[in-house]
Order: structure tokens, then sequence, then C-alpha cells
């Protein structure tokens, strides 16, 4: 065999070697397709506590379940290869009764929870994000939203000029309470006052006892109004500025080893 033939077989054969070796330490380090570790949980847009079966609708890329959300959070909960969850929030709040469901079950999860909070997470999202063990936001996210609400358009006078007449027939005093026909009478409007009362304490209550804060102290917050994330921090509302890539060192930093984010559909 020539001299040039055999040189170039041991190239052709070093070559394929040096390929196999590559391949095989490619294949070595890199991640297992299951190396998924932290929960990435959506709450974006207004929080109902479920949503009407059109999934179709374009209102649905707005709104988000509780439903959805609280069995996802349960999902990751149960699942060993999960070390940790995120709560992503991007919301205005909505149903406080959804708000409640968020956060009682992300707080009776077992393992490190973090509540992201991105553009806004007022009102029930932010009672969302108090169950949470740590609460991240960025210096320009709104924060808080503490109150309650129950405001409605009273239409009666419209009618009068445009000679529409609600006719009550109802049994019940309160019956037709917020029917925009009708204004509301001074003890329907005491009895809506009370009831908002009573919700007002709860979520104070609520997020006291998250947040390791007295009762004065969120009752001094507690005014409807939203905070950007430095002044959440200084509030004790949220416990760090920061975005995903914060929470993912954060993460790393508490489980020990690299976390893993894989988003989680609430769809």
């Amino acid at each position: 065999m020539p001299a040039n033939t055999s040189r170039n077989s041991a190239f052709w054969i070093l070559a394929v070697v040096v390929i196999i070796v590559a391949l095989v330490g490619w294949r070595t380090n890199a991640a297992p397709a299951n190396s998924c570790n932290v929960a990435y949980i959506k709450l974006q847009g207004e929080l109902f506590t479920y949503l009407p079966g059109d999934a179709s609708s374009t209102d649905a890329f707005d709104q988000t379940a509780s439903d959805d959300v609280t069995q996802s959070i349960r999902d990751a909960s149960a699942d060993p290869s999960i070390k940790a969850v995120i709560l992503a929030i991007d919301s205005p709040g909505g149903d406080p009764v959804a708000g409640e469901e968020i956060e009682s079950t992300l707080r009776d999860v077992k393992k490190p929870t973090v509540a992201l909070i991105r553009s806004e997470g007022d009102s029930a999202a932010y009672m969302s994000a108090s169950g949470a063990d740590t609460i991240f936001a960025s210096d320009f996210s709104d924060v808080g939203d503490i109150g309650i609400t129950e405001s409605y358009t009273d239409q009666a006078k419209q009618d009068v000029a445009e000679g529409i007449t609600f006719n009550q027939l109802s049994i019940g005093k309160y019956k037709d309470m917020f029917d925009t026909d009708k204004p509301l009478t001074p003890d329907e409007k005491a009895l809506v006052m009370s009831n908002l009362q009573v919700d007002y304490q709860h979520f104070i209550q609520t997020v006291a006892t998250n947040r390791h804060m007295s009762v004065a102290k969120v009752t001094a917050l507690a005014d409807g109004s939203s905070l950007g994330g430095e002044a959440a921090v200084q509030a004790g509302l949220i416990d760090k500025i920061g975005n995903v890539d914060d929470v993912r060192t954060y993460l790393t930093q508490q489980l020990n080893t690299q976390a893993v984010i894989c988003s989680i559909d609430t769809d």
C-alpha cells in the first residue's frame, strides 16, 4: 500500500474516533429531557374561580381560573421530581375567593415556593402571592392594592329620562340589590358595607399572617393603592427585587443544585 494511502486511512480512522468521543461526551454532559426541577405556573389577567367553557374566547387570554392554578400547584407539589414552585403573576386581581384558594394552596406546599410579580400583582392576585415563602417583583411592578370593592353602575335616573319603568316584583327585602335599574336603599347600602368590611378584615389578616406583619401595619397599607417594587420591599409586602433569572439563582442556592425551570400550562 502506498504511504500516502496509509496516511489517509489513518487520518479518517482518527477523525471517526474523535467524532465518536465528541458525541459520547456531548450525550454525557447534555441535560436529560426530564431534568426540570422547578415548576413555573402562570397567573395572568383577571382572576376568577373558573372560566367559561369556550376556551377559544378572546377574553380567555386575559383571564385565569383558580381551579386551574390550584390544580397545577397540587400536581407540582405531588411530583417528586419538582423541588420548588414559582407562581408567576401578572394580574390586576379579581375574585377574592379565587385569590384565597390560590393563596391557601400555595401556602400548603411543602417545598420552596416563590411568587414572581411581573407588571402587576394587585388585590386578589397579591393575596395569591402572599401564600408564597418568598415574593420577588420588578422595580416597575405594581404591588398591593389591598382592599375590597363591589361598586356598580346605577342607571335608574337614565331609565326615567328615557321613559323606562322598573317594576319590582320580588320577595325578600334585599333580593333586587345591585339591580342596575334601581338605586340602593339605605338598608341595602348598610348591608353591603358591613359585608365588605368583613371581607376587608379577612384580607388584611391573611396578608398579616403570611407576611409576618402586624394587622395595624397592613391596615395602614390597605387603602386600595399599589406600590412600586422598592417601596413594596420597604413596606414588607415583598422580599426581593428581581426577575426570573434572579429567582433561578435564588432557588439554585436554596436547593443546593441547579434550578431548571419548566413552564406549566394552566389552560
